[in-house]
């Protein structure tokens, strides 16, 4: 199997062109996913005169419209098998919380025919919808196989690089089969490396509304100390009323209203988006950010859990001076930016403290992509 940092045979530029000339071609374009990729579909495709027939979704219990688009159930009586044989459905999903491969088997056993993956529908479309999350014109990884190779190699064990290998594959390919099963259960404690110390003293940045907390309790363990980092007001409420309930062994919870930036600023913020509410130059509200050496300057972590939508390198840099002295696990996503990466482990790397890093993908269509740092 060639590496998949090695030259692609394929031309993406043709394949882009495939796909523009298959969508426009055909008469019979159907989506699947009523959600805001939908929506952002349906408004490309139109803009290139390809006329959406309906919207797929199997939520959908009774007869709506999105922008003036039938949705429908895919196993709608009214749609003959003719119909569905013919048809070209672009899947216009993109989250962590659909397994993409059994969406589209469920779809063939219902006998609809051409089915177009999302991330191929974005190759063909790239700048007009722009980077979501990691997801980037392919090329764009192509020209970091340098910057890929130097995180690879930093990585410790073969697990870490066999899910990099495969991350690789799908983000320059678009081929969900590569993908590895994500360990869905074990996000921020994997079974499979070892423990953060006993008991715990750990700051959550992107708290959102207490999830970490709630893991904490599912699993057992033992906690001296929790501070805890969530701007949303929304999920702050959620995140506080969930501070109310037990936790094993703590005797100091702390919650700080506030993102987590490498000084102390207020930035724009885009709220109410759940899980996915970030720091945005074009936000609605304005937020308090402070870097971590300063709000907890004389805290002494073991683990530091990072999830903050894309402000991770920023909130490395204002935790230096804490890590540096107290040398804490880090468990840091890296999914949010395409260059994340590779800058983030290089950031930590070149502190030159000693960790051993180590990489698991909690999520379906790579998303949930930690970066675990381990003293040694």
């Amino acid at each position: 199997m060639p590496s998949p940092l090695s030259p692609k045979p394929e031309h993406p530029i043709k394949a882009d062109r495939t796909v523009r000339d298959r969508l426009t071609a055909s008469n019979t374009v159907y989506l699947y996913g009523a959600g805001s990729i939908g929506r952002d579909a349906i408004a490309i495709l139109q803009r290139c005169e390809v006329k959406v027939r309906a919207v797929l979704d199997a939520k959908i219990l009774s007869f709506s419209t999105m922008q003036g688009v039938p949705v429908l159930r895919p196993d709608d009586t009214d749609l003959s098998p003719d119909e569905r044989r013919e048809a070209t459905v672009v899947i216009s999903i993109f989250n962590a919380f659909v397994d993409i491969p059994a969406l589209q088997a469920s779809l063939s056993s219902m006998g609809w025919g051409n089915i177009i993956g999302f991330t191929d529908f974005f190759e063909a479309f790239a700048p007009e919808l722009g980077n979501r999350y990691w997801l980037t014109s392919r090329g764009y990884y192509d020209s970091h196989l340098a910057d890929l190779a130097y995180t690879r190699a930093l990585l410790a064990d073969e697990k870490s690089r066999q899910v990099f290998d495969s991350i690789m594959r799908f983000r320059r390919g678009g081929d969900y089969g590569v993908l590895s099963i994500p360990d869905r259960e074990d996000q921020y404690f994997p079974r499979d490396l070892p423990d953060w110390g006993k008991p715990l003293r750990i700051i959550d940045c992107g708290a959102f509304d207490g999830d970490t907390l709630r893991q904490l309790r599912t699993l057992g363990l033992s906690v001296e100390a929790y501070a805890g980092f969530e701007p949303d007001p929304i999920n702050f409420a959620k995140l506080s009323h969930e501070a109310t309930a037990p936790l094993a062994g703590c005797a100091a919870k702390a919650l700080w209203p506030c993102g987590v930036w490498h000084q102390v600023s207020q930035l724009h913020f885009s709220t109410g988006q759940g899980a996915g509410s970030a720091i945005a130059a074009g936000g609605e509200t304005v937020i308090q950010c402070v870097s971590l050496d300063e709000a907890l300057p004389g805290f002494e972590p073991n683990l530091i859990k990072m999830d903050i939508e894309g402000a991770e390198p920023a909130a490395l840099k204002g935790a230096a001076r804490m890590i540096q002295r107290a040398r804490p696990g880090l468990a840091v996503c890296i999914y949010h930016e395409p260059a994340h990466l590779w800058e983030i482990p290089r950031m930590i790397h070149e502190w030159q403290l000693g960790y051993r890093f180590y990489l698991r993908c909690h999520q379906y269509s790579g998303f949930d992509l930690v970066l675990y740092a381990l003293p040694s």
